[in-house]
């Protein structure tokens, strides 16, 4: 069986406020509508190509109230080239930063990350390029 991963999907209640912060502040594109009678899905990828793992964002229209994440929902990460940078500006353009930069450090290795909120209240981790990589998390 052949599994490919394609996007990861949460509730939003403000889609230009969403594409603001994911397309405006983030830098990722908008690669894809659905429209729905009752709601309207929102595809978003670093790439316009959309060949790689999307981010899905869908909003029930008439939706007024915020949507409880629960205690399961954790957060996405992005990896950055300038963390201090980023943050600033992102800060600067009124983007909360839950976690100011800083390094971890887990079996040896140092990462740089940080943590800032989207308009939805939904937690975005960013990664310094470089410092987290796939074989430090594999065994």
């Amino acid at each position: 069986m052949a599994v490919t991963y394609i996007h990861t999907c949460y509730r939003i209640l403000d889609p230009e406020k969403s594409k603001d912060f994911y397309v405006g502040k983030l830098g990722m594109k908008l690669v894809g509508e659905m429209h729905f009678d009752t709601a309207t899905n929102y595809f978003f990828a670093m790439a316009a190509d959309a060949s790689q793992p999307m981010l899905e964002l869908t909003h029930n229209h008439g939706q007024t109230e915020p949507y409880d994440a629960g205690n399961g929902y954790s957060h996405v990460a992005f990896t950055v080239d300038d963390l201090e940078g980023t943050v600033s500006k992102l800060e600067e353009t009124g983007v909360e930063v839950a976690l100011q930069p800083k390094t971890m450090t887990v079996e040896g290795h140092d990462y740089r990350i940080a943590f800032v909120v989207d308009p939805d209240g939904y937690r975005v981790e960013l990664v310094e390029r470089g410092t987290m990589k796939v074989g430090d998390l594999i065994q």
